[in-house]
C-alpha cells in the first residue's frame, strides 16, 4: 500500500485517464478526472468498499495524459470497453443494443435499424431495448412516410412498394428530391418526438395539393395525417408545458443497477427504455456513466436531463453533450412536483425491470413473495398467483378476469377472461364463484399447474364464495383464497380474520399490482363488449354503404354529424365515393 501511495503522489496533477493495475498486469479500474492526482490520491481517505477493493489488489497505476476533461471522458469510455476492468460499472451488453437509423448520407435515404454506428454516416436513435419496439416503430414509420427501403443505387424499375403507397418512387421520378428530402426532414422531427410539427407541415402540403387539384396526392396526404394522428392521441401528456426532456431514475442492488428512461416530447410521454449496469458504483458514478454512454451517438438529445442525483462531472458532461447535440443542454435534478411524481414511476419500474432480469439470470426468489409468505403465515413461497376480478354497470354485460403472475411477474400468455353465463342481475360474489369455478375446471381438465394463491379483488362476500368454490371442486387439495379491498386496503384470509400490511411493504405492493391488473383486464374486455353494442350508426342503414365506406367516411369527416352535413361534391372527395353514391348519402340525410 505504500508503494501505491508513493507512486500516487508522483502522478500528474493535469487532466486525463488514470488505470489501476493488478499483479498479473490486469486493468481492474480505469477513471478520469481534470486533476489525476488529487483524484488518485482521494481513493485512499475513501472507506467504501470498492476504494478499498481496488487498493487491496493493485500493484501499479498508470496514466494517460489529455489536453481537456472531454477528451478525457472520451478515453476513459474506450478504454473500458477495451479492457472491461472489474471494478467499472459498465451497460451489459452495450453492443448488442439496436438503434433506428436514417441514413442522411445517402442521396435518397433510408430508415431501417442497425446495432452498428457509423456517426458520419447517419442520423441514430435509441439505443433502444427491445428488438419488438424497434420494429413495430419502422411499420408505422413505412405507413406515414413513404420512404425507399432498397439498398444501395436506385432501382431502374418501380417495385411493390410504390403500389403499396410504401413508397414514394424516387425510382421513377414520382417525387422531387426536394419533396423526398422533405419526408425525410418529418422523419427525423417524429423519431426526435416533435410530432405536432410534422402534423402542421402534412396539413400545409394537403392545402397546397388541393389548391392546385392534385386530389389523389391530397387523399394520400391525408391517410398519412390520420395515421399520424392516430398515433400521437395515444401518448399521455404528463408535464403541463410542452417541454422536451428525459426523466432518468435508477435502482442499484449490488452489482447490478437498473436505469429507466422516460422520453417526455411535448409535455407528452413519447417512449421509455431501460438498461441494466453491471459492476459496483455510487448513484453519482452510475449517473456519469450512464449518461455519457447514452447520449453520445445520438442524433436528438433533449434540452433537459432531469435526474434524482447529480452525476459526478455535471460541467464536463453538459459541456460534452452541448458540443454533441450543437445545442445547449442541462442536466438538473428534479423540481417540480410533475417530476417528482415521473421520478418515482421510473424508479418503480426501474426496480420492476431488475427484479426481473435477476430472475432470469439466477432463478432469484424476489423479497416480495417471500415477505409475503410472511405476512400470509403460507407453508410456501407462492410462486404462482393468480388474480380475479368482475366488471359490469348495473348487473349489465358482466365479464371476469384471471390474471397469471409467475415468481411476482405477470404472464400474460395465461391471462384468461370470461363472461357470465349463469348469474342474473348484480351479484358480483355469485360472479366471483363462476369465474373461479370455470378456472379451476379449465385447470384440472387441461392438466395444468394449480395456482399457490389465489387473489380476489373484494371484500369478505367475494372471498368466501371464491374459497368454497376452490373446496368443492378440488376437495382433498388446498389452495389459500385472499380477498384485498380497495377501499383501506385490507387482506382478507381464509381465517375470517383482517391483515392491514404497511403501505410500503412490498408483499402489499405485489398484492396492489395482481389486484390492479385483473381490474384493468376485466375493465378492458368489458368496454369492449360495451364498444360492440353501441358500434351501430345511422350509416349502417344508407343502402350500399359496406363497413369499409363507412370508416372512410368518418376519417374524412371526423364525426357522423360533419357526414350529415357535407355537401354532394364534399361526399365525392372520400375514397371509394363516386357521383351516385354520394346523391344516395345525401338524400338519406336530406329527403326532402
Amino acid at each position: 500500500m505504500d508503494k501505491l501511495l508513493k507512486i500516487a503522489k508522483s502522478l500528474p496533477t493535469s487532466s486525463g485517464v488514470y488505470m489501476f493495475i493488478d499483479k498479473q498486469k490486469n486493468t481492474i479500474y480505469i477513471g478520469k478526472s481534470s486533476n489525476i492526482r488529487k483524484r488518485v490520491l482521494s481513493y485512499f481517505s475513501e472507506r467504501d468498499i470498492k476504494s478499498s477493493l481496488i487498493l487491496r489488489h493493485s500493484k501499479d497505476i498508470q496514466t494517460i495524459i489529455t489536453t481537456n476533461e472531454i477528451e478525457a471522458l472520451l478515453l476513459e469510455d474506450i478504454l473500458i470497453k477495451r479492457h472491461q476492468p472489474k471494478y467499472n460499472i459498465r451497460l451489459k451488453d452495450d453492443k448488442k443494443y439496436p438503434y433506428i437509423k436514417v441514413s442522411t448520407g445517402e442521396e435518397y435515404p433510408r430508415v431501417f435499424y442497425t446495432r452498428n454506428i457509423k456517426k458520419k454516416d447517419g442520423a441514430y436513435f435509441g439505443p433502444y431495448t427491445n428488438v419488438r419496439q424497434v420494429k413495430k416503430t419502422l411499420r408505422i414509420i413505412q405507413k406515414i412516410f413513404p420512404l425507399r427501403t432498397c439498398k444501395g443505387k436506385l432501382p431502374k424499375k418501380e417495385c411493390l412498394d410504390y403500389y403499396l403507397k410504401r413508397c414514394a418512387g424516387p425510382c421513377i421520378g414520382a417525387i422531387t428530391k426536394d419533396e423526398y428530402n422533405k419526408i425525410v426532414k418529418n422523419v427525423l422531427k417524429f423519431l426526435s418526438g416533435d410530432t405536432i410539427s410534422v402534423e402542421k407541415e402534412i396539413e400545409i402540403s394537403i392545402q397546397e395539393a388541393a389548391d392546385k387539384e392534385e386530389f389523389e396526392k391530397a387523399s394520400i396526404l391525408r391517410d398519412q395525417l390520420y395515421s399520424l394522428r392516430s398515433i400521437t392521441q395515444r401518448q399521455e401528456i404528463v408535464l403541463p408545458n410542452q417541454d422536451d426532456k428525459d426523466i432518468i431514475s435508477m435502482f442499484i442492488d449490488g452489482k447490478r443497477s437498473a436505469v429507466e428512461i422516460l422520453q417526455i416530447r411535448k409535455g407528452k410521454l413519447f417512449g421509455r427504455e431501460h438498461y441494466i449496469l453491471t459492476g459496483m458504483a455510487s448513484e453519482k458514478e452510475a449517473f456519469s456513466y450512464f449518461i455519457s454512454t447514452h447520449y453520445k451517438e445520438l442524433y436528438f438529445i433533449p434540452p433537459e436531463i432531469i435526474v434524482e442525483v447529480l452525476p459526478q462531472d455535471k460541467e464536463i458532461l453538459e459541456k460534452y453533450l452541448s458540443n454533441t447535440a450543437k445545442s445547449h443542454i442541462r442536466i438538473k435534478k428534479v423540481y417540480n412536483e410533475a417530476e417528482k411524481k415521473l421520478i418515482k414511476l421510473a424508479k418503480r419500474n426501474a426496480e420492476f425491470y431488475l427484479e426481473n432480469e435477476l430472475l432470469k439470470v439466477k432463478k432469484f426468489i424476489p423479497d416480495s413473495l417471500m415477505k409475503l409468505q410472511k405476512a400470509l403465515h403460507l407453508k410456501k413461497i407462492p410462486i404462482r398467483i393468480e388474480g380475479f376480478d368482475i366488471s359490469n354497470i348495473m348487473g349489465k354485460t358482466p365479464v371476469g378476469s384471471c390474471v397469471v403472475f409467475v415468481q411476482g411477474t405477470p404472464k400474460k400468455s395465461e391471462y384468461r377472461r370470461f363472461r357470465i353465463k349463469t348469474v342474473k342481475g348484480i351479484n358480483d360474489p355469485m360472479m366471483i364463484a363462476e369465474v373461479v369455478w370455470r378456472r379451476i375446471k379449465s385447470i384440472l381438465n387441461e392438466n395444468k399447474t394449480l395456482p399457490d394463491l389465489l387473489l380476489i379483488d373484494g371484500g369478505k362476500g367475494q372471498r368466501n364464495y371464491a374459497d368454497m368454490v376452490v373446496k368443492m371442486v378440488l376437495k382433498d387439495k388446498n389452495i389459500p383464497v385472499f380477498g384485498l379491498a380497495k377501499r383501506q386496503e385490507e387482506i382478507h384470509t381464509p381465517t375470517g380474520e383482517i391483515i392491514s400490511l404497511p403501505i410500503t411493504s412490498p408483499a402489499l405492493k405485489l398484492l396492489q399490482r395482481i389486484r390492479d391488473e385483473s381490474h384493468r383486464f376485466a375493465i378492458t374486455y368489458h368496454r369492449k363488449l360495451r364498444r360492440k353494442k353501441i358500434k351501430a350508426s345511422k350509416l349502417d342503414k344508407i343502402h350500399n354503404i359496406g363497413e369499409n365506406v363507412k370508416l372512410e367516411l368518418l376519417r374524412y369527416f371526423g364525426s357522423e354529424k360533419t357526414v350529415e352535413k357535407a355537401s354532394v361534391y364534399d361526399l365525392m372527395r372520400v375514397k371509394g365515393i363516386g357521383k351516385k353514391r354520394a346523391n344516395g348519402i345525401y338524400s338519406y340525410f336530406h329527403p326532402e
